[in-house]
Formats: structure tokens, sequence, C-alpha cells
């Protein structure tokens, strides 16, 4: 390997670069049974990057990835970003022919695989006429290369190739809740200013939330498919910590493992955050290790939070953001948060800094005053190139610089950014907008609910009426009587649900959200307008 002295990070290569100069011997990433350290994520790193430019892979062509968080994955991560080729990780929940759309849509020529996919791509193989190569993660699979072994037959010479700040890094397929999936071009430099506005040096981290210290060992349970996911990597290795790496959420796994392995940080949804208070409860694990849970990707109930900090008892920080800006815009920090609850903790805090944030009318773009409704836009250095092949799409998201969220909230005096709904989700019952959120978060206050959704269904009268989807606590009872009965108690009397079906399961997604367009389909199924 060529010996060099980098003195600072500019691109995403350089995070192992720079650590294994440091610190070669420190364990960079735990999976499973294994342990891999700084020196040798610099090494394998380069090899896949050698081994991609060996099957032609150019500056900017794009990389698939189908398969589940693993410590290969942080391999090809940074791999492909040596080679500076555009690493485009796939849904692995997505059925056959939507990995096939996104996989041809992205125009990507290698793919990894992981072994619970292999046979899907298998069997779609004809239909990716773009791929020049598969390679099939732990052992050989079809006719497709066992990973380590293509790895191990490169050269372990770092290629430095050259990189620049307007170079895509990661092109992240949105979840489609409208339409197609959009692959959302994420910018080399617009994700050093994303994710909180995370500095590069790590020294400048000290004293903060955010600070990596030496024995820090980060728990990584977001799919690599989703920018938290991503995220939460690049902010343990950029800070040259210790990355815990689970394949999918376990609750029992994940709290076996902040005791194992003393976890600090972790990054959670408000629904993993529920399961972990209740086992606490039970006395079923010892979390005192946790210094920060950083949280988001779905609203939390005040109480939710309020309870979380009472009985976790660690730092909590509320993340907003979104994959169009290449991460989170607004940070609430731990000392927002009270055991007594406050006002603040329904916000999800301020814009963070390079960040700028707008409360706009979405049809004039005029700035909204104090407390007056209207839609989340931002104006950030790490917003997207766009989305890729689709200009069109791309267009509507940005105006004169600014993203348009999509998310309907306000701002109050002193700049905290408080979020009622998705746009499309809000009902207009006889006139009046209902924020869903709002009517969630009442609801959320029965001891008996365990998750709940609201939506807008068809109305002769109103045009759309509000109607909860309820799953339950264990053993819990409850009447639709006595929840309209509660939510009347508690909310306006337009906005208390005119019906209430209870479910075994809402559905949440990977990414902890619940897919409104799903759950409300079975409901406007045949009619033509969809009051919205």
């Amino acid at each position: 390997m060529t010996s060099y002295k980098l003195e600072k990070m500019s691109c995403i290569g350089d995070f192992p670069r720079y650590f294994a100069e440091r610190q070669p011997d420190k364990v960079a990433t735990i999976y499973e049974d294994r342990k891999m350290t700084y020196a040798e994520l610099d090494k394998f790193s380069s090899q896949v990057a050698n081994g991609l430019i060996a099957a032609g892979v150019k500056p900017q062509t794009r990389v698939a990835y189908l398969g589940k968080n693993c410590d290969l994955h942080t391999q090809i991560q940074f791999g492909a970003a040596k080679a500076n080729a555009v690493l485009t990780p796939v849904n692995w929940r997505l059925a056959g022919p939507e990995v096939q759309y996104i996989v041809d849509h992205c125009d990507a020529t290698v793919l990894f695989v992981g072994p619970e996919f292999a046979p899907l791509i298998k069997q779609i193989r004809d239909q990716l006429s773009k791929l020049t190569q598969i390679i099939a993660l732990y052992g050989a699979y079809n006719d497709w290369p066992d990973f380590e072994t293509w790895r191990d037959a490169q050269s372990t010479e770092d290629p430095m190739i050259p990189v620049s700040g307007d170079d895509i890094a990661f092109q992240l397929y949105t979840s489609g809740t409208t339409g197609r999936p959009k692959g959302a071009m994420l910018r080399t430099e617009g994700l050093f200013t994303g994710f909180g506005g995370v500095p590069v040096d790590p020294e400048l981290l000290k004293g903060t939330w955010m600070e990596t210290r030496e024995d820090d060992v980060a728990l990584l349970i977001a799919p690599n498919f989703h920018l938290s996911g991503n995220g939460n990597s690049f902010l343990t290795i950029r800070g040259g910590g210790t990355m815990l790496i689970h394949p999918d959420f376990d609750i029992d796994r994940v709290l076996s493992a902040i005791e194992e392995f003393k976890i600090a940080r972790a990054f959670m949804v408000p629904a993993m955050i529920k399961f972990v208070i209740d086992k606490m409860k039970r006395g079923e694990c010892d979390v005192s290790s946790l210094r920060v849970i950083s949280y988001g990707a779905s609203p939390i109930p005040l109480e939710l939070m309020r309870e979380a900090v009472e009985v976790i008892g660690c730092g909590f920080t509320q993340i907003y953001g979104m994959t169009e800006i290449g991460g989170g815009c607004t940070l609430l920090e731990p000392d927002d948060h009270s055991v007594e609850g406050n006002e603040r903790m329904k916000s999800c805090g301020k814009a963070s800094e390079p960040h700028q944030i707008k409360i706009a009318n979405p049809t004039t773009g005029e700035e909204m005053p104090p407390r007056e409704p209207g839609e989340i836009w931002v104006k950030t250095p790490s917003i997207m190139a766009g989305y890729y092949k689709q200009p069109e799409e791309t267009k509507k998201a940005i105006s004169d610089g600014w993203y348009k969220t999509g998310d309907a909230g306000f701002m109050d005096e002193d700049g905290y950014i408080y979020i009622q709904d998705r746009l499309k989700d809000m009902i207009v019952s006889g006139g009046e907008n209902i924020y869903c959120a709002e009517v969630e978060s009442a609801l959320f206050d029965h001891p008996a609910i365990r998750d709940v959704a609201v939506i807008g269904v068809p109305s002769e009268k109103w045009g759309e009426e509000v109607k909860a989807l309820v799953a339950l606590e264990p053993n819990a009872s409850l009447t639709e009587e006595e929840l309209i009965t509660f939510a009347r108690e508690r909310i306006a009397g337009f906005k208390v649900p005119k019906s209430v079906e209870f479910r075994d399961d809402l559905g949440r997604n990977a990414s902890g959200k619940l897919v409104k367009k799903d759950l409300r389909e079975p409901y406007w199924k045949g009619h033509e307008r969809r009051v919205s």
C-alpha cells in the first residue's frame, strides 16, 4: 500500500485513509463474530475500488447493492467512493419488478447481492441487460463470484481516483409514496454538510452530543438503503469510532448488544424506542451505557418522548431531514428534552448550520409569520443535485434553491419547527383542514393503544372524514365508542374520528414510517376523484 500523509478529509474515500494512518489497529466495525480494523477497512476498500475499475466502472458509474447491513457493505461503501463510483443501495423489501426498475433505471453495471436476495436476482437476471457483473456476498451463487474471493484477487494499492465536490457519491431512491421511486443524487460536498452539519474535523465535535469518544461503540440498525443507515455509518467512521452492525432490527438482539458492547450511541425510530421502554419496564435489560439516542423518520407523541427520557435516561436528539437534502436540517438537542415534558418536545428543533428553513405559502413561496402553518422549505448546501433522469420532477421539488419538503408545519418565535403532517396526507373535511399527526398524537395518549394511523376516507356529506386505524397493546381492550369519546375530550369535534378500525399491525416500512398511501387505498378504490 502507498504510504502518504493525509492531513484532512475531503471526500468519503478519505474516511478510512485518515484513520488508518492515525489508529490502524482500532476496530472500525463489528459484525457477527468478525472485527475489522481501520487498517483493514482501508485495505479492503482499496481492493474493492480496484475490482470495480477492473470491471469497467468509470468515475460516476452507478454500482448497485442489494443486501442487508453487514461489514462487506461498509467495504463496498468506501470502495465505491475510492473509485468515484455512485453507490446505489436497493430497498431489499421490494418485490422483483420494483428491484428490476431501480437497478435498470440507475444504469448500474455492477451489482452486489446478498444471499437472501440472490434467488430473486436470478429470476429477473434476463431483464437486467445493463449489468455486466454480479458479485455474490458470502459465497458464490449461480455463476457469480464470491465477494471475498473477488476482492482478494485485487491489488491493495489505493487507486487515488480524483473526486470533486460536485461528483455524485450516492443515489438513494425515495420510497415512492407517489408513483415510481425517484433516484436522489447526493453530491460529495453536500454529504459533508448534511447529517446535522457535521464538521469534517472530529476535534470540532468534542464537548458536543455528536462527539465520538475513544471507546465509543455505535449501533447501526437502520437499513443501508435509507439515508439514516448511511448517515449513522458516516458519523461513526468519520469520527473514528467503532460501529456494531446488525442486519436488521431485532429488539432482543439489540438490547443484548447494548449490554455486551456498552453501546454509547444509536439511531432509532419512535417504534423502536417504544420497544426499549417496554422491555425496561419489565426489568429485562440494562441500557445504562447509552449516552445519546438520535431519533427521527416519523413523528413521536409527546407522552412517549417524555416517558423515554424518564425510563431510558440518556440524552435524546431529534433529527428532521430527508433524502433530497442529504441528511438532517434540524436538531432538537438533549437540553430541550425533559422528564416533565415541554412544548418544544413537540417540535423537531431548530435549523442546524448551515441549513436555512422557512415556512412558505406552498403556492406563492411567501414566508409565513410565526405560528402560521405552511409548507416547510429548506435551503442547504447539501441539497441533492436532482432526481436521476427526471428533470421535470426536479423542477417541481426545487424552487430558487429551496427544496419543497411536502411537510406542513409552522415555526415559533424562537425558530423551533413544528411538523403537522405531510401536505398530501392532510384531510379536508367540510372545508376544514385536519392534520393527521395531531389526531394521532391525541389518540396515542390512550394507554390501550400501541400504534395508530389516521387517514381520510370518502364521505358523501363532508368529502372526506377522519378514520383511525388502531393496534392495541397485548391483552388490552377498547371499543370504537370508548376511543371516540376519549378523543372528543382532547381535540375539536371536527377532528374526532368518525370511525375506528382495529388491526393487529399497521405495517410500518423499514424506516418506521406509516405508508399512508397503502392504508388509504382500499377505501378510495373506485373513486375517480380522491379528495386529500
